[in-house]
């Protein structure tokens, strides 16, 4: 059977919601993750870990701990009706030390879900002392008992896994309360998949069969399967054979969402070099030395070429955690247009979509990417780009500035 019939891209609804600072820096300097797990058809439960060290301490006098105040909002709608929020979950988040140290805030909060519906989850976290919000925003499917949100991962000391992003030989352990099945089948996959290609591009993508390399039978003990992910690849634990859901594991070089092997760093730059630069560096049996020689040549300087890899690298590693699923988040659609265009001044969200907009809304000068939302067995987290035309002129201008030694909208 072909992924064909599963890889799906929907036509998008005018139903929106915009964001002018989702995926930008200022927005992402907090660290934090979350996950929502459902535990049955009416509760489903939050996990979040915030980490603290862009938070503010204070304390009142000297015969007090250093304190900080953290308000968490989660703004829940139905996808079909992003506008209009159905219910709002608010929490306050205090943590105190008698010096400030750098860690990890983790918590958990019960909400109620209704099975059958997909949702849009707004979430904020607000820090009072510092008079600065935070936002993530992002879909949650209760229509299957059988998908990705429906099993709790952790990893060998029993701690929550907040993505599916593992490393070669990780252990995991995962949970569900929705499914009592005791086997599973686990599928194996090698394929390698191809960068994106330029916005303006419309060259035939290549079928991927529906076809595991090998597959495993995997056995709940004690309502707990335990998993050993020892290759690179993905793995995807099947719960349905008729739809395929399941959950898939990633399993990625130990360095992800970092690079920093001399010939990732080749293969992450294609998108602003000429085919003859790639393949000469690609050929060349000191690849670092002849990454380096590129950055150097179109900086000009030593110094203005660890700026503009600093910066370059920089986008790939925060593509990779924005943007991954079954491949690396910067060879995406959207990871290949963040890379080189940086963060857009707004993302419109749609009910299977999202607009990117670089400029004003409304303005016919800015660029505007449109991303479709593909049903994916593997990942919710896959859109494609609306390929055009006239995508091209806006495309080379920014190719063209990295060229000349300047970060394209530095932001």
């Amino acid at each position: 059977m072909s992924l064909i019939s599963f890889f799906k891209c929907t036509t998008q609804k005018t139903n929106q919601i915009s964001n002018t600072n989702l995926y930008k820096k200022t927005n992402n300097e907090l660290q934090w993750q979350n996950l929502v797990y459902h535990l049955n058809d009416s509760v489903s439960q939050l996990f979040y870990k915030i980490n603290n060290e862009v938070l503010i301490y204070k304390r009142l006098d000297t015969t007090q701990w250093f304190s900080t105040s953290v308000n968490i909002t989660l703004e829940i709608s139905l996808q079909d009706n992003l506008q209009k929020v159905t219910d709002t979950i608010s929490f306050d988040l205090n943590d105190k030390q008698a010096s400030v140290k750098v860690k990890d805030l983790n918590g958990t909060v019960f909400f109620k879900l209704k099975k059958g519906f997909d949702y849009f989850i707004n979430m904020r976290v607000y820090d009072r002392h510092k008079k600065v919000s935070y936002t993530q925003s992002f879909y949650s499917s209760k229509t299957s008992p059988f998908s990705r949100e429906n099993f709790l991962i952790k990893n060998s000391n029993h701690e929550v896994c907040y993505t599916n992003y593992f490393k070669p030989n990780d252990l995991i352990y995962v949970t569900s309360h929705r499914n009592t099945e005791k086997f599973f089948n686990l599928d194996y996959y090698t394929k390698s998949f191809k960068l994106a290609l330029p916005p303006f591009s419309y060259e035939q993508v290549s079928r991927f069969s529906y076809q595991a390399d090998s597959s495993f039978s995997v056995y709940a003990n004690s309502d707990e399967i335990e998993i050993t992910l020892p290759n690179r690849g993905f793995y995807h634990l099947q719960t349905n054979d008729t739809s395929k859901d399941g959950v898939t594991f990633y399993v990625y070089e130990p360095s992800f969402p970092k690079i920093k092997d001399a010939e990732q760093m080749i293969l992450a730059t294609r998108f602003i070099m000429a085919k003859q630069e790639f393949e000469n560096c690609m050929n060349s049996i000191d690849k670092k030395t002849s990454i380096d020689k590129f950055w150097t040549s179109i900086g000009g300087s030593k110094e203005r070429a660890i700026e503009l890899l600093k910066k370059y690298y920089g986008r790939i590693q925060e593509a990779n955690k924005l943007f991954s699923s079954y491949q690396e988040g910067w060879k995406t659609d959207r990871g290949m247009i963040y890379v080189v265009f940086g963060a857009p001044n707004s993302v419109t969200k749609l009910v299977n979509g999202e607009v990117w907009t670089y400029g004003e809304i409304d303005n016919q000068k800015s660029t505007i990417f449109a991303f479709n939302k593909v049903v994916n067995p593997f990942t919710n987290n896959d859109f494609s780009l609306e390929r055009s035309e006239s995508l091209k002129l806006p495309w080379y201008q920014a190719v063209d500035a990295w060229r000349q030694g300047r970060i394209y909208l530095d932001n």
